[in-house]
C-alpha cells in the first residue's frame, strides 16, 4: 500500500494570494493520487509521484477541509488537511 502522503506548500493562505500545494506519496507501483473537497475531485494525477492544487486567488469559499488520497492495487492511505 502508499506510504501516507506528505503535503508541502503554504501552511495559511490569505483571499486573494496565490496558493500552491502539493501532495506526495510513495509506492510502488506508483499510486493515483487525488486532491478531494468534500466528494468532488480537485486535483488528480495518475501514476505519478505528486499531485498539486493551485489556485490564481484563495477566497474564503476555498476553506474547508481536503483530502488527499493516495491508492494502488495494494491499499490507500490518505491525508486530511484545511
Amino acid at each position: 500500500a502508499p506510504r501516507p502522503p506528505v503535503l508541502n506548500g503554504s501552511l495559511w493562505a490569505l483571499a486573494g494570494e496565490q496558493l500552491r500545494l502539493t501532495c506526495s506519496a510513495s509506492s510502488h507501483p506508483a499510486p493515483i493520487l487525488t486532491v478531494t473537497r468534500g466528494r468532488r475531485p480537485v486535483a488528480t494525477a495518475v501514476y505519478e509521484p505528486q499531485v498539486s492544487l493551485e489556485l490564481e486567488a484563495a477566497a474564503p469559499e476555498d476553506a474547508g477541509e481536503y483530502l488527499c488520497r493516495a491508492e494502488n492495487q495494494h491499499g490507500h492511505s490518505s491525508l486530511a488537511f484545511n
